[in-house]
């Protein structure tokens, strides 16, 4: 598994419940990685809340775009923030 600094653990988002990006609780993080280049990066939720709007994480995964270009097939981190930073 992955380690990513200041985050305990995390989990790919399977699309099987409704989350949404309001939904997250504080110390949920969202993030992105890319299916084609394989990079992963945390977002800021209130901007994505501004920019996209109140989204479904399973119909967020088609407006991720990473710095390779890709668009299809990114995957939607949902990260817990470290307690003991």
């Amino acid at each position: 598994m992955r380690k990513f600094p200041g985050i305990s653990s995390f989990r790919v988002h399977d699309g099987k419940t409704l989350d949404t990006v309001a939904g997250l609780r504080e110390w949920e993080v969202l993030g992105a990685e890319c299916a084609a280049c394989g990079k992963a990066a945390w977002l800021d939720k209130r901007k994505v809340l501004a920019r996209v709007g109140n989204q479904y994480l399973l119909n967020l995964r088609g407006k991720l775009k990473c710095t390779c270009g890709n668009k299809a097939g990114n995957a939607v981190l949902i990260g817990q923030l470290d307690r003991n930073i």
